[in-house]
């Protein structure tokens, strides 16, 4: 068997299909076209991707032709108290401070994909800030400012 261990670009240089593919930094993977191409090109069975930070946002962007050929993406996250639970040697970092991206619930789930299918309707810049405020800062700030946009 062929163990390549390259970029996804060389790789597709090298061979026309590949049997398992292991991706680090992932994030890059997802909403990039060219990456999509290769991977999808490349006709996997197995797509493993490492990243230390997936934005919320960046799991909307996955071609749905990766989804077909490989199924739903399973996200497995750790964080330092699950680490310390498999690893109970596993030491904290020393940090001033660690910011920490959580999962959207339900509702912020389906809100976020209001604005990424474009369903949401009125002033483009408006929209546009209320998008990024909700993706960046979360739903506390994005309420706050839809209040102060309508009030």
């Amino acid at each position: 068997k062929k163990i390549i261990v390259s970029t996804p670009f060389t790789t597709a240089k090298c061979l026309d299909k590949a049997e398992a593919m292991i991706v680090d930094e992932v994030h890059h993977a997802f909403g990039d076209a060219r990456y999509e191409e290769i991977l999808v090109n490349l006709e996997p069975r197995f797509l493993i991707g490492f990243t230390a930070l997936l934005p919320s946002y960046k799991k909307y962007l996955i071609d749905p032709r990766l989804i077909k050929l490989l199924g739903q993406p399973e996200y497995l996250v750790y964080d330092f108290k699950s680490l310390t639970k498999i690893d109970p040697s596993f030491k904290l970092p020393k940090a001033i401070a660690d910011i920490f991206d959580s999962e959207f619930n339900n509702l912020e789930d389906s809100v976020y994909e209001a604005f990424f299918k474009g369903l949401i309707k009125g002033n483009k810049e408006t929209i546009k800030f209320l998008e990024l405020t909700f993706y960046t800062y979360g739903k506390e700030a994005f309420c706050e400012s839809y209040r102060r946009l309508i009030g």
